[in-house]
């Protein structure tokens, strides 16, 4: 009986599968699910499959060495007459990856693998060679030319370096008029296009392909945490565990803001100003004033458990004169129990707080219907108009610079941030919660013996608990 040369069954794996490749040509690499998730995405785009891939993933989880070093290099070998275009912010990073592209095409490795005839001897340059079969690798940095060759398969890695690019729209429109005039007009027939980036901006070149081109792309998004439960992680869990934990993430978001790390690392840019809510009006505030006119809680209910739901949100708002000052927030998901218990525990927090706003459908139907015999203040709103019409009600407000925020809490810049976003973003609940307040709380009348809720009455508002 013949013994299997394991040395060959894994180059033939590895000319199949690109993650074999991967493993093969990059001994130290341990693939998490996530790299797993795109080398499938790319082998799409290699077969043809899909022709409009945009990639989005946070900084240093591995996007760029598998999708513009591994995979030109096994699309090259797998079509050796094909022509490869790659792009990035700069030409010298540009450079770089066609210089570890040309390296995997030189070895002994990619013969073994693909056979063929590998480089052509006298490819020297990172930034242009060939196969000896006739397929041709171009790097460019974005905004330069292109010139002498169409290519199959083009890879735009990163096309905006920094945030001060990233913020200019002299320089998102430059770089558009670049790929629409230069780059896209080299794409030969029946070519792809990978786009691979952090976002940065609403507005960068994926947020301007799929407003210009929407449906086209194919999208493979992965924030740093999940959002909901997903496929492969569930709710809270981390994109690469093994090398950004929880601990870890955490200290980053601490460190860049709510602002780049929603950009960067949960891919949802929210405009420079904000579309309805914008980030300029926002006050802020390190002690609260000495008795408030009245105190209230606001609250968004969505307890529907299923991936797409928002979350509960509860606010405590203190109203002093014309100004609003936001005490205390929390925010989470929550099934009906929890959420219970949620309202409960913020009125032992906050007892002043007599009147809680509860918008008086579906879950928060029923949350008024479970707690009004249990605690004073519970009152329905039935809202008026569409969510955008509320968040131009309470617009006047907000540019009088008459919304407070406290400056030493998390949840201010999560507000902010969501409420910049607004309509367009993810999320909206604590918008929701928000516009509630300002349009009710402090201009109704409060409930007989809850209004100026003082301390003396958290036994009156809170019975049975």
């Amino acid at each position: 009986m013949m013994k299997t040369d394991p040395r060959a069954a894994a180059c033939r794996k590895a000319e199949k599968s690109l993650i074999s490749y991967c493993m093969l040509s990059f001994r130290d690499f341990l693939p998490n699910w996530h790299h797993r998730l795109l080398a499938r995405e790319l082998e799409l785009v290699e077969r043809g499959e899909t022709d409009r891939l945009m990639v989005m993933m946070p900084p240093r989880h591995g996007k760029s060495e598998i999708t513009s070093v591994r995979f030109p290099a096994w699309f090259m070998g797998r079509n050796p007459k094909l022509n490869v275009i790659a792009c990035s912010y700069s030409a010298e990073l540009a450079e770089s990856f066609g210089r570890r592209v040309r390296d995997l095409a030189a070895s002994r490795l990619f013969l073994n693998v693909f056979g063929g005839k590998g480089l052509r001897a006298n490819a020297r340059s990172a930034s242009r060679w060939e196969l000896e079969e006739g397929g041709r690798y171009l790097a460019a940095g974005a905004g330069g030319s292109i010139t002498g060759q169409g290519g199959h398969l083009i890879i735009i890695d990163d096309p905006v370096k920094n945030s001060e690019q990233a913020s200019s729209a002299l320089y998102r429109d430059k770089l558009w008029d670049w790929y629409r005039s230069t780059l896209f007009t080299r794409l030969e027939k029946n070519g792809r296009i990978i786009l691979v980036q952090t976002r940065w901006h609403e507005d960068d070149l994926a947020g301007r392909l799929l407003k210009e081109y929407p449906g086209e792309w194919r999208i493979l998004k992965l924030p740093a945490v999940a959002e909901a439960d997903e496929s492969f992680r569930k709710h809270g869990e981390p994109l690469w565990a093994a090398k950004y934990g929880e601990e870890e993430l955490n200290r980053i978001r601490q460190s860049v803001g709510s602002r780049v790390w929603n950009a960067l690392y949960m891919q949802e840019p929210a405009p420079d100003s904000g579309t309805v809510l914008k980030r300029e009006w926002w006050r802020y505030y390190r002690t609260l004033p000495a008795d408030p006119d009245c105190w209230f809680q606001s609250w968004d209910m969505s307890f529907k458990g299923n991936e797409g739901a928002d979350y509960v949100v509860g606010q405590v708002w203190a109203v002093k004169g014309s100004c609003r000052y936001l005490a205390d927030m929390v925010r989470d998901r929550m099934d009906f129990s929890a959420t219970v218990r949620a309202v409960k525990n913020l009125t032992v927090r906050w007892p002043q707080a007599g009147a809680k706003y509860v918008e008086d459908k579906a879950n928060g139907s029923a949350v008024l219907s479970a707690l009004r015999k249990e605690i004073q203040g519970m009152i329905a709103v039935e809202p008026k108009g569409s969510k955008i019409s509320r968040a131009y009600a309470v617009q006047p407000l907000l540019e009088a610079g008459n919304v407070y925020l406290p400056e030493d809490k998390a949840f201010s810049a999560e507000l902010v941030e969501e409420a910049a976003a607004f309509p367009f973003g993810r999320h909206d609940d604590m918008v929701d919660a928000l516009t509630q307040a300002l349009s009710e709380g402090g201009a109704r009348a409060m409930p007989e013996g809850v209004h100026s809720g003082t301390s003396r009455q958290a036994g009156a508002i809170f019975r049975g608990y």
